[in-house]
Formats: C-alpha cells, structure tokens, sequence
C-alpha cells in the first residue's frame, strides 16, 4: 500500500480540480453565449490540443513508425498506461492519458515512494473516475470546432481571460498568497500551474457556453408556477428555531481537583450576580476552547445536543438568561443564551424573485442536459473500459 502522504499527495489534482469548479460559480462565470444572432459557421481548424506534444518527445516509436501508444480496448489489457497512452477515441479523435491526468501523473512518477504498481493503480482509478466528463466535454468542444470560426474562437478565449483572473485571485486569497509567481510555485507541488488551470476553466466556460448557446431556454415565468414552486419547496424557505449560547467550563484538573475548580467556579458566579459580561468572564476564567471566542459556542438547533435535558433548559430561557451551574464528572458548567429565534417561513414576497431564478436556471440545466444527450447519441466513442462493468456514455 502507497504511505498516507504520499496518497494525499497523489489525490491533491482533484482536490483543485473541485475548487476550481467551485470558483468558477462563485466568480459568477456560468458559460458565455459563444454565438450572437447571425453566426458565421466554417469548418473548425485541424485540432491540435490533443498531440501530447511533451509526452510524445519522450516516448519511443511504436512498431508502427507512431509516437502514439493506443491501448487496446479488447485485449492487452495489463500494458501499463503511458502519459500518450490512447485511452478513448470520440468520433475517431483520440484521448490520451495526459489529456485526463498529466499533471497528475507526472507528481505520481516523481515520487519515489510511490512503485510502479502504485503508479498504474492510481492512474487507472483516475482515468477511470474523469473519463465520462472528459468525454461529453470532448463531444461538445468537437461540436463547437465545427461550428465557431477559428478567430470567433479566439476573441472567446480572451473574454475568458477577465474571469478567469477573478478565479486566479480567489486561489491566491484561499492560499494567502500575493503573486502568479508564488502559486505556481505552491501549484507546482502537486503537478499543476496557473497556465494548466486557464485550459481547465476556458475549456469548461466554452462546453457550458457553447450548451447554452444550442439550448436558449424560457425565461418567462408565470405567477402560478411561482406560487406551486414556493408551495412544494416551502422547507427551503423556512428557518429552523435555533439559539445562539456561550459557556464558561472550569475543569478539576485544571485547579488541583474538584475543590480548586470549585473555588473558581464561586467566583465566576459571584462576578456574573455582581453584573460582570459572561463573554469577559469566559475569556478570563473557562478551561473550555470556546474562550478564546469568548465563549461562544454558535448556533444551536433543536435536537442538536446529546444532553437533552440541557437542550430543553437552554431553549426555555430568553436571551441574556443563564443556567444554573450543572456539575459534570470532571467540570462545572455555566450557560448563556445570547439569542433565540424561532421558526419561521419566509414571505412569498420576499422570495419571489429567487424563485424565479431558480426555475429559470432548472430549465436551463434541463436543455442544456438534453441538447448533450442528443450530441451523445450521434458520436461515436470507444473506451479502454467498454469491456467492464460501467455507465453508458450514451
């Protein structure tokens, strides 16, 4: 078995891979429409981006005279993968290996604790687990190629370079760091760089938009679907009656036993019937980690406590109010509620334009979801795993 860090290591791609994703929403960049009114369609230029070209320098020529190694997808199915190891092929294209996981596997085969047999099981897991989205995203770039003109193309790639600089300056603020040169540097740890990044997200920002662009859905909503939709949802509009609570936690073994914690705990209480803030006294006096955020142990809801005799006394009390001093085997505990709110339904009102987004952007998920399966159905794609048990790509 691989050591534990060098598996953290060798999955940290994905990782980056979901936050990118996850950036990519939040940056509010969801898929440009990639066509205006009266598009100028010509035939897509020769494809280049799945030459390898850094794999293919470092392989030895087949038998064939072709730097490219396919893997068979009947038999020979023990050949190790390589970086141009031809994994799937959509309308005659090949994929290779590299298109999937190169940054991936590059980290992989400069570790030295990782074998050989390590290596090819972690490719294959990862082969495996990106094949599907690579190859409907694949379907749709072809599509696109043989749609956009090359130079249309290009002005797209550069609309796409604002937002994805807004992705680049969320990376560098999660990570704390202030330069493009210290995140590659800190990418370059797991195989990744700024420059693989901007692929990944103009890639994905193209497929979604160019989707978009074949599925244009309604945008009109009418006041009874809005209505039905707050009917059936009204859950996701109601808040759940919670309270937020502090404590002050003084533990025996903190203060030589019960009788010293017993000591400090008379204080706190004398201090608290004399006026003194809970929060000042937690910081002062609380054994508990809650102190160093002066007490305060965030929102509670009901059913959330495994003391239920607790739960039910702190939900009785009004904010500002405390609990008794409860004796524990090992402490004495004190509680505040700070604030108590209690369930309660949004107004349809004040949610109506939500709403209204979100049956906007269903509809746009659902067309642009059906105008992908129509472009599945009409290619042609063979895998290394059409032989194992697996979902359809079609």
């Amino acid at each position: 078995m691989a050591k534990p860090n060098t598996i953290f290591r060798a999955f940290q791609l994905r990782r980056y891979a979901v936050m990118l994703l996850a950036l990519i929403v939040v940056s509010g960049c969801e898929g440009k429409s990639l066509v205006d009114d009266n598009p100028v369609f010509t035939a897509a230029p020769p494809r280049e981006s799945l030459t390898n070209k850094s794999s293919v320098a470092r392989a030895q020529d087949g038998e064939d005279g072709s730097d490219i190694l396919a893997v068979s997808f009947s038999a020979a199915k023990g050949a190790p993968l390589l970086g141009n190891s031809v994994v799937a092929e959509v309308n005659g294209t090949p994929i290779f290996v590299d298109d999937l996981v190169g940054s991936l596997r590059l980290a992989i085969e400069a570790d030295p604790g990782i074998t050989p047999e390590q290596q090819q099981q972690i490719l294959h897991a990862q082969v495996r687990g990106r094949l599907d989205s690579f190859v409907e995203q694949e379907i749709v770039v072809q599509a696109l190629n043989q749609a956009i003109p090359a130079d249309r193309q290009k002005l797209i790639d550069k609309s796409l370079e604002e937002p994805f600089q807004k992705v680049v300056a969320d990376i560098k603020q999660d990570r704390k760091l202030e330069t493009n040169a210290q995140l590659d540097e800190a990418l370059a740890q797991e195989g990744l760089s700024i420059a693989l990044l901007r692929e990944s997200f103009i890639r994905i920002q193209k497929v979604q938009g160019y989707l978009s662009t074949l599925a244009p859905a309604d945008d009109l909503v009418d006041r009874i679907e809005l209505v039905n939709y707050y009917k059936e949802h009204r859950e996701d509009f109601t808040n759940e009656e919670r309270i937020r609570w502090q404590e002050i936690s003084v533990v025996f073994s903190s203060h030589g036993g019960r009788d010293g914690a017993e000591e400090v705990m008379a204080k706190v209480v004398t201090e608290l019937q004399a006026g003194s803030d809970f929060s000042e006294l937690a910081v002062k006096y609380s054994d508990a980690l809650s102190a160093e955020k002066r007490g305060d142990m965030g929102w509670l809801q009901r059913g959330g406590l495994a003391d239920k005799d607790l739960e039910k006394r702190l939900f009785e009390l009004k904010p500002g109010e405390m609990t008794r001093v409860f004796v524990r085997d090992d402490r004495f505990d004190v509680f505040r509620v700070v604030n108590h709110e209690f369930a309660n339904t949004t107004p349809f009102a004040e949610v109506q334009r939500e709403i209204e987004q979100k049956i906007i952007q269903e509809r746009q998920i659902a067309a642009r979801k059906k105008v992908l399966e129509d472009l599945k159905a009409k290619a042609t794609v063979v895998t290394m795993f059409d032989d194992a048990p697996r979902e359809s790509l079609k």
